[in-house]
């Protein structure tokens, strides 16, 4: 009995005609659609036609995707608000100049006429130029507004790392699933090169007396059976293509060519305690979870640090004089302590405000603990089913081959009709999209598991 062939990893195999994925299929070997075209240059712009492997098209989607731009957008706002928030952190200077003409009535600026000075003062004109600063020395509040802010941006950057994974995991279904659709259409292209052969050898047995025109009738049926299931493989491997077009956002109208293969991918060796802890500490989401948690904590330390004493220091230079006078050097150093008496029920509100960011933080990241476990051990069920399921149908599709060439041979030497013909090749269709969809089921359990653990990105597009 033929054994099986191992299947290679993905993007590592070369191309064979039709033809010989026809004698292959009867020989009980690997099937025709395990092969690939070379892979070429990865695309630039929106070419006619273009070449993509799984890493390209994952590469290509994080470059181009509208949802990866805004979280990069979203990034880059986040950094602003940081630097804003240290701004208040550090020095000001501000220079200064300006001049005045002033007049004043002595009595009104005193309040009172004082005898022998004169009631009005002026016109006169005066200058000063200098500069101004001012520091906080020591702002509690302040400080740790800084500190959410450094917090606010490491989430958003774990947001777009989430961002990337889902896009990512949107790619490779994607793109497995047009592997799955042009799998089907080689095979059944094989498939109609054999039911043509065979109806070619029915009609040789009629001309020759050995068979009948019935023989000949069944064949040419299974041959337009064989032709309609090419159609519609044709038509899912257009639609699977376009889907991924779309996902990557090129130019509609764009020809794919895949280059990988739907072959067995790496599995993992890993149980589910080592997998579940690496969901923990690698999954995008946790670490969103944690960067908020210590935001909404500095949030809270700010608001507290409201009722503390606030420190600040300020000072000026600068040159003053009269329009008519040499210009005097003036300066001034100021240090004032702020100390907050009532507040009106602000720090109380924040305080609450925070410590209810930090509650619901606590309960997403249970939420999101169970949903990793979850998808680790439905992924793991399903990774372990499907492998054993490959295997089963390989040898499927081994016997299937083999009970059609016995089929064919006594079809041949005359001694039954093609009923068993035609019943071998309805075996064989049915080994073949099973061995197809198995594969499928196979990669996209894999990915689930990388998905998962947080590594989709990094496994795929590496």
């Amino acid at each position: 009995m033929p054994i099986p062939q191992p299947l290679a990893p993905l993007s590592h195999r070369a191309p064979t005609r039709r033809s010989a994925a026809l004698a292959l299929a009867l020989l009980g070997t690997a099937p025709a659609w395990c092969q690939a075209p070379a892979p070429s240059a990865p695309i630039t712009g929106a070419p006619v036609s273009v070449s993509l492997t799984l890493a390209q098209a994952i590469r290509t989607a994080l470059a181009q995707n509208p949802r990866v731009q805004q979280s990069l957008l979203a990034i880059a706002e986040s950094g602003e608000d940081r630097r804003s928030a240290a701004a208040a952190l550090l020095p000001s200077v501000a220079a200064q100049a300006f001049g005045q003409r002033n007049k004043y009535n002595l009595n009104a600026q005193m309040g009172l006429v004082v005898p022998g000075f004169p009631a009005e003062v002026g016109p006169f004109n005066w200058h000063h130029v200098g500069l101004e600063a001012q520091v906080s020395l020591f702002d509690l509040s302040l400080w740790k507004k800084w500190r959410a802010t450094q917090h606010a941006e490491a989430s958003t950057r774990a947001q777009g790392r989430a961002v990337r994974e889902e896009v990512a995991a949107i790619v490779v279904g994607q793109y497995l699933r047009a592997l799955r659709a042009a799998a089907s259409v080689q095979a059944a292209e094989s498939r109609v090169e054999l039911a043509d052969a065979l109806a070619k050898l029915a009609e040789s047995q009629q001309k020759q007396g050995v068979g009948t025109k019935l023989d000949t009738l069944r064949a040419q049926v299974q041959l337009q059976t064989e032709r309609q299931r090419l159609i519609q493989a044709q038509t899912q491997r257009t639609t699977a293509l376009a889907g991924l077009g779309r996902a990557l956002d090129l130019e509609p109208g764009t020809r794919i060519e895949l280059t990988d293969t739907l072959a067995s991918p790496a599995m993992p060796v890993a149980g589910f305690q080592e997998t579940f802890q690496a969901g923990l500490s690698q999954r995008p989401e946790f670490a969103v979870l944690d960067a908020r948690e210590k935001a909404a904590t500095s949030l809270r330390e700010a608001a507290q640090g409201l009722r503390l004493p606030a420190l600040v220091a300020t000072g000026a230079y600068g040159s003053t004089g009269l329009q008519s006078l040499p210009s005097t050097t003036t300066y001034q150093v100021s240090l004032g302590l702020k100390v907050p008496l009532f507040t009106g029920g602000l720090v109380s509100a924040q305080v609450a405000r925070a410590r209810s960011e930090e509650g619901r933080v606590q309960e997403a990241r249970r939420e999101v603990k169970a949903q990793v476990g979850y998808e680790i051990q439905v992924a793991q069920a399903e990774l372990d089913a499907t492998a054993h399921e490959v295997e089963v149908a390989n040898l499927a599709v081994s016997l299937s081959t083999e009970a059609l060439t016995q089929a064919r041979h006594r079809f041949e030497a005359g001694v039954s009709n093609n009923i068993e013909v035609i019943n071998a090749q309805d075996e064989l269709a049915r080994a073949n999209d099973n061995q197809i969809s198995a594969l499928y089921r196979l990669n996209q359990s894999r990915a689930d598991l990388a998905r998962a653990t947080g590594q989709l990105e990094a496994f795929y597009a590496r």
